[in-house]
């Protein structure tokens, strides 16, 4: 993805310079600051300063322009009784002149008592003179004559008369008399929401059932296209049964549908006016977005809040303060007495950005059940997705990074000279040295590095160099011209870390290519905790600096900072340190740091991601040290436990992908990686296990471009490029796939995957003698391992060789009787050696596992004669292989 546009402009007036951004933060950062500035002149003078400020932004203007109007009339926006069908002595005080008196006729209904008046409705208690039953009538409030007034009402009426639910107010007949148009419907009997929950504290029990009620009838609306716009604890009345009645849909909104021009019923509430309540309006609908049912989310989130603590978790002295907390401030804390089951679900409803909530009402309401049924543990995935990965700290904290974001071009086209003149392309992080004073934590510095690293390349459009490759340049390279050049980079980063006293500090540097010269650098500290946080302080910096475009989903990825226990982390870094070496005793230990982490914090998303990843390896031909029938489902659970928890992990997306894949279930797994591209288009694994795909589905030139697209971002990773030469390999590109492999071991010699890779190529290409001198270094590397055995007895079969061939195979049958020994190395020799009936119950089992080899029947799995078996192509149909 290439960075996005980074025009900006800048407006002024008094003095005061204020930057513009496409990005909705920023944009908000522009009207409050026109907003303040205006409020602080004569009233006189604020139409004609606020024309000048927003000249050629007429958006920006009618943004102010509301904010103004808002706060001079704050008490219109303030939280007032809906027009509530309820008994007449429950309100406490009657307002004058009520429109009508008991005794008039509205059809054939008779007015039998006014019940309330709120914003532009009255609502009486009435009876039809012929059926006897009691109703409530809602008319045109006193004196109003606006048109609008009329159609609101007629809307509510069509809106409420397509529902029929139990915790909904019925609707039963619309009519006009003397030109005034009334709705009749249910008359409920009962004590409005927020009156009982300021008497006394609700029971958990009751809060739970009341506010699955609602969410029931939430559910219910948005099935039948319908958004209710201004829920609240006053638009809820509970029976004296317990029921829960949902009144009050005059600002209700069809969802759009195909064809429909306007997106859906027309807003009637004014161009450019809020329509709702302040206090329970998402983010969204106060920067000017249509509602959907993710607003209605939020105001249910807002209703749990309230039954929950009794107070609303977002209130200012003023609307203008109200605004800003709902934008820019986190919930306030709901202490230790809500359980923290339903903190959660309270924290995601209440999430920003429409997409990190719940999506739908009908997943709060599960959610909910599943508490009130203290079964609330096995969903953690509804439960736990915005648990602590997105703290009170880390969100407020977003206000303090948007600044950065918008001052940084300037100051990068003064310092970075003609770096500021061009686009920033590829950015190569170096690892971060490790100034603690103890070499025995240089995990911890390179674990921070590469999560720098990732944190980089899924908020920023830029390609970032992995660590490994920059690692192994920065160690031969002897300037920081030549590191550029090898790794094509435009800008080097460089930094130190220390960790003293619970603290951690960051010192990062921005290094001229060409000079060596540094032309920004930047210390940042926190407590130890608070790493990830710090983390993203020195991401946002330098994508300031460097003038790359943050991605889309920036926003959300900023939001996403939680606190971490030193402990968690440590572990977590250690396990990446170990998994990074790729051997079966490290993967070992690599698993061990990662559960210990899971055991601190099991909300910790990367941990889990990194088991998925672990057990993924655990059960390959290569690495593995069992059956993927064992360690393939263990991964799908950790990937799908890490996505739970946090939907836009990469990782997860990736390692999840990768298990779909071998279970062959293709369309999933393309799904899922291309997500984890899309998440983190710097994350070159999930380009590799792409490519893998791709190449077992005979896309060969898709393949190729992924891996190679791998290979761009890690261009020095011994596996990366191992995966390059086997794509080549399978594309029948032998020679290309020889030289691939050749230029990998000369990075290291002692890689077993290319070497046993470099022997594939070699024997596709007829170099047998040559096959076979990689063969015997793979056994030795190997120590003997059984899959490297099985590898080299294929090379002696082609090489003519079959007497050794079978020796081999009989020392692999014995071996396998007392350890795992893939089933599809000991049937591909079988096979080779022409005996399809010793290979069939060999390859059986391997498809029962799901064994890798039998994914790339396409490439270099099961050769051409037992993929003519009929006995075992009906092994395939039973398997589901297809």
């Amino acid at each position: 993805m290439s960075p996005p546009g980074d025009s900006r402009s800048s407006g002024s007036a008094g003095g005061h310079h204020v930057a513009l951004s496409s990005t909705e933060e920023e944009r908000w950062l522009r009207v409050k600051a026109v907003f303040v500035e205006a409020l602080e002149r004569p009233d006189a003078e604020r139409r004609g300063f606020v024309a000048q400020t927003c000249a050629g932004d007429s958006a920006l203007r009618d943004e102010v322009e509301s904010l103004l109007a808002s706060d001079s009339a704050a008490a219109s926006f303030c939280e007032t009784p809906a027009a509530a069908l309820l008994g007449p002595d429950l309100l406490g005080q009657q307002p004058a002149g009520p429109r009508l008196a008991p005794g008039d006729r509205l059809g054939a209904y008779e007015i039998t008592a006014f019940v309330a008046a709120g914003g532009m409705g009255e609502v009486y208690r009435a009876r039809h003179t012929v059926l006897g039953r009691q109703v409530a009538v809602k008319t045109i409030g006193l004196g109003v004559t606006d048109v609008s007034a009329r159609r609101r009402l007629l809307r509510e009426a069509q809106n409420a008369s397509m529902l029929a639910h139990q915790n909904i107010c019925t609707i039963y007949e619309v009519g006009e008399t003397d030109g005034a148009p009334f709705i009749v419907m249910e008359y409920v009997d009962g004590r409005p929401l927020n009156a009982i929950v300021r008497e006394a504290a609700l029971a958990l029990g009751d809060a739970l059932g009341y506010a699955i009620q609602v969410a029931d009838a939430l559910v219910h609306a948005h099935h039948h296209g319908i958004i209710h716009r201004d829920l609240k604890s006053s638009n809820v009345v509970i029976r004296g049964d317990g029921r829960a009645i949902v009144l009050d849909f005059g600002l209700a909104k069809r969802l759009p549908e195909s064809g429909d021009r306007d997106g859906g019923d027309s807003t009637l509430t004014g161009q450019g006016a809020l329509a709702g309540t302040l206090s329970h309006m998402a983010p969204e609908i106060l920067l000017g977005r249509p509602a959907d049912a993710r607003s209605d989310v939020w105001a249910l989130g807002v209703l749990l809040y309230e039954l929950a603590t009794g107070e609303l978790p977002f209130r200012g002295h003023t609307p203008f303060e109200t605004s800003s907390a709902i934008l820019g401030e986190p919930p306030r804390p709901m202490g230790g007495g809500v359980p923290l089951a339903l903190r959660l679900v309270i924290e995601r409803c209440l999430m920003k950005t429409p997409a990190a909530r719940y999506q739908s009402a009908a997943e709060v309401r599960a959610a909910l059940d599943a508490i009130r049924r203290r079964h609330a543990w096995p969903l953690v995935g509804r439960l736990l997705v915005s648990a602590r990965r997105k703290t009170l700290r880390g969100i407020a904290a977003t206000a303090l990074v948007v600044p950065i974001l918008v001052v940084g071009a300037g100051r990068l086209r003064q310092r970075l000279g003609t770096i500021g003149t061009r686009a920033v392309s590829t950015v190569a992080v170096l690892p971060f040295e490790n100034a603690t004073g103890d070499s025995a934590a240089q995990y911890y510095a390179d674990g921070v590095t590469d999560a720098l690293i990732g944190q980089l390349g899924a908020m920023t459009g830029a390609r970032v160099i992995s660590r490994s490759s920059a690692t192994r340049v920065a160690r031969t390279a002897k300037t920081t011209a030549e590191i550029a050049r090898q790794l094509r980079a435009d800008v080097i980063v460089e930094g130190a870390l220390r960790r003293s006293s619970g603290r951690v500090a960051i010192d990062v540097k921005l290094v001229d290519p060409s000079s060596g010269r540094v032309l920004w650098s930047d210390a940042r500290e926190r407590d130890a905790r608070e790493v990830l946080a710090l983390q993203t302080d020195i991401v946002s910096a330098l994508a300031a600096e460097v003038r790359i475009g943050l991605r889309p989903e920036a926003r959300d990825l900023l939001l996403q900072r939680r606190a971490v226990s030193p402990e968690v982390y440590e572990a977590y870094l250690k396990g990446r340190y170990a998994f990074n070496q790729r051997t079966p005793q490290s993967l070992k230990l690599a698993i061990a740091h990662f559960m210990r982490a899971v055991e601190l914090d099991p909300t910790y998303a990367p941990a889990h991601a990194a088991l998925a990843d672990c057990y993924n390896q655990y059960g390959t031909q290569m690495v593995g040290v069992g059956s993927p029938r064992e360690y393939r489902p263990r991964a799908a659970a950790e990937a799908i436990k890490a996505l739970q928890i946090d939907p836009s992990a990469a990782e997860a997306h990736a390692a999840l992908g990768y298990v779909r894949h071998y279970d062959w279930q293709w369309a999933e797994a393309e799904a899922e990686l291309k997500r984890a591209i899309a998440l983190n288009p710097s994350y070159p694994f999930a380009r590799i296990w792409y490519a893998n795909l791709l190449m077992s589905r005979g896309r060969m030139d898709e393949a190729l471009r992924q891996v190679y697209a791998a290979r761009d971002l890690d261009p020095f990773s011994l596996i990366v490029n191992t995966n390059v030469g086997w794509v080549l390999n399978n594309a029948g590109r032998f020679d290309d796939a020889i030289a691939q492999l050749t230029r990998t071991l000369e990075l290291d010699s002692s890689y077993t995957q290319a070497r046993w890779r470099l022997a594939d190529a070699l024997m596709g290409a007829g170099r047998y003698d040559d096959a076979l001198a990689q063969g015997n270094r793979l056994v030795r590397l190997s120590n003997r391992s059984g899959p490297s055995l099985a590898q080299f007895g294929l090379i002696l079969v082609r090489a003519g060789r079959t007497e050794e061939a079978r020796a081999l195979l009989r020392e692999l049958a014995a071996r396998s009787r007392d350890e795992y020994v893939p089933p599809s190395s000991i049937g591909g020799l079988y096979e080779a050696l022409g005996d399809l009936d010793g290979a069939l119950p060999w390859m059986t089992a391997a498809v029962a596992e799901h064994a890798n080899a039998i994914t790339y029947m396409r490439g270099d799995g099961p050769g051409p004669a037992l993929m003519r078996d009929p006995r075992f192509l009906a092994v395939l149909a039973r398997a589901g292989y297809r």
